[in-house]
C-alpha cells in the first residue's frame, strides 16, 4: 500500500473513532490483489476494469463506439450494490487530456426512497467544454443537466460525493457542496455506477477510495473535511 493511501486511511480511521456512533462506512482502496467481484456490468462493459498500481483503472476503447444495439450502450461502466447507504464518495483523477467536447467519466447513483423505489439518478461526471456548458467541468444531473462545477483540479485526484439528506440529494466536489435538491424523496442509494461515455476516443479513468455507508449530517461534513485533508497529502506525495 502506498504512502498516500496509508495517510488517507489513518485520517479516515481517526474520523471513525470520533464519529463511531454516527458512521458505518466501507472503503474500497483498490490495492493490488483486491477482488472486484462485487462489481457487475451496467449497460455495457468497458474495455478494461482492473486494479493497476493500487488504483482502479477503467479503460474505454474508442474503436467499439457505436457497436452496441443503440447509443444507450455507448455509456459503459460497472456498478456496485450500496443498499442502505446515505453517503457515497470516490476519488477520480481528472486528466488534462480530457479536452474534447464530449462526456468523459464520473459517478452515477441510483437513489431510493423510503419505500425502496427508485427516486433519483444523481450524476457527477466530467464533461469537456461545450457539451452542456461553455466551460469544462463536473456536470450535475437532477432529472436534467442543471449545473456545472469548476471546483476541480486537473491532473489530480478529486473527491466527488453524494449525501441523501432533507428528502433529497446533496452533491459535493472536493468537500464543497455544489448542488442540492429536496424534492426527489431520496433517502438512500441502492447502487453506485462508475462509468464513462464512449464517443469514439480511447482513454483511461483512474478511481480510488470508493466509500459508502451511513453517516449522520455532522458525520458527513466531518468525513468530507478529513477526506480533503488526506487528498492534500496525496497531491503533495503523488
Amino acid at each position: 500500500m502506498n504512502f498516500s493511501k496509508l495517510m488517507k486511511l489513518a485520517v479516515l480511521g481517526s474520523a471513525f473513532m470520533t464519529m463511531s456512533s454516527q458512521a458505518t462506512l466501507v472503503t474500497k482502496t483498490f490495492d493490488n490483489g483486491d477482488s472486484l467481484a462485487d462489481f457487475s456490468v451496467d449497460r455495457a462493459a468497458p474495455a478494461g476494469f482492473q486494479i493497476i498500481n493500487n488504483e482502479l483503472v477503467m479503460s474505454i476503447d474508442g474503436s467499439t463506439f457505436g457497436t452496441g444495439p443503440s447509443a444507450f450502450y455507448d455509456t459503459q461502466g460497472m456498478k456496485i450494490d450500496t443498499t442502505g447507504s446515505n453517503f457515497v464518495s470516490v476519488d477520480m483523477y481528472i486528466d488534462s487530456a480530457w479536452s474534447n467536447s464530449e462526456r468523459f467519466a464520473g459517478m452515477w447513483g441510483v437513489g431510493k426512497n423510503d419505500a425502496n423505489d427508485i427516486s433519483s439518478y444523481p450524476i457527477l461526471e466530467f464533461q469537456g467544454p461545450g457539451v452542456t456548458d461553455p466551460s469544462a467541468g463536473l456536470a450535475i444531473w437532477d432529472n436534467a443537466w442543471v449545473d456545472l462545477s469548476t471546483l476541480f483540479n486537473l491532473d489530480e485526484f478529486n473527491t466527488i460525493a453524494y449525501k441523501a439528506a432533507n428528502n433529497g440529494v446533496q452533491y459535493f466536489v472536493n468537500g464543497t457542496m455544489v448542488y442540492s435538491e429536496t424534492a426527489s424523496g431520496t433517502s438512500s442509494f441502492g447502487d453506485i455506477i462508475l462509468n464513462a461515455k464512449n464517443d469514439g476516443n480511447s482513454f483511461d479513468v483512474r478511481y480510488d477510495n470508493l466509500t459508502y455507508g451511513v453517516v449522520s449530517e455532522p458525520g458527513a461534513i466531518a468525513l468530507l473535511g478529513l477526506g480533503m485533508f488526506a487528498m492534500g497529502l496525496r497531491r503533495r506525495k503523488s
